[in-house]
């Protein structure tokens, strides 16, 4: 069960990566995050780790009238900002990935439950 429980700790922010990159799609320079999935030794369960700001560049957006941002990369050419690398189409591929995992690991813990109780239940 707690293997169950470490992978639903691991789904989890894999959804919160998700949900965030998702709701950063239209914020200029923004940055897509990945998440990586391993094993723990042992067969001891699922760690999850976010990786920030990672993957190609975003596209070039003009804008007109607004000063440079200090922020922008040199390799923009003025009058333009790097717009978000998200790409939604991953993103929701990747969240309902997800949440099948987190269904499944979440059914393992009432047939535990029900299991223990039969167990319990021959006993007495």
């Amino acid at each position: 069960m707690f293997t169950s429980l470490t992978a639903l700790n691991a789904f989890g922010i894999g959804t919160q990566v998700g949900a965030n990159n998702l709701a950063n799609v239209l914020t200029d320079g923004f940055k897509a995050a990945r998440t990586t999935y391993q094993d723990l030794p042992r067969y001891s369960g699922v760690a999850a780790q976010a990786s920030m700001g990672l993957g190609p560049t975003g596209p070039l957006i003009p804008v007109q009238g607004l000063p440079r941002d200090p922020a922008t990369p040199a390799w923009v050419p003025k009058g333009f900002v790097e717009g978000s690398n998200t790409d939604v189409a991953r993103e929701m591929v990747n969240l309902i990935v997800t949440e099948r995992g987190y269904q499944a690991n979440a059914k393992v813990i009432p047939t535990v439950d029900n299991m223990l109780g039969m167990v319990i239940n021959l006993k007495v």
